[in-house]
């Protein structure tokens, strides 16, 4: 059996976004990978108080966003069994 290869992460994904009455971004939430892949990177920035701008990073590896997800977050139905192709 070979091995697999694994990947690190990769891309970006926008969580939350807030505007304010004249649509500019006031706060946003985002989601992405480190540099190396082996981490993402959650970043909060926070201008809602004029004057003030606040951003707040927190990092976790991949491993540990996969463990908890699986963890805290609710299956969803449907196939989750997934029979292997069998070779001939």
């Amino acid at each position: 059996m070979s091995d697999l290869e694994v990947n690190g992460a990769a891309g970006e994904m926008a969580l939350l976004g807030q505007h304010d009455e004249n649509q500019r971004l006031v706060r946003s939430v985002n989601l992405s990978a480190s540099a190396d892949g082996k981490s993402v990177v959650l970043t909060e920035i926070d201008a809602r108080k004029v004057g003030i701008q606040r951003e707040h990073r927190y990092e976790i590896t991949t491993g540990e966003l996969i463990a908890l997800i699986r963890a805290h977050g609710a299956e969803l139905p449907g196939e989750s069994h997934v029979d292997a192709p069998v070779a001939p």
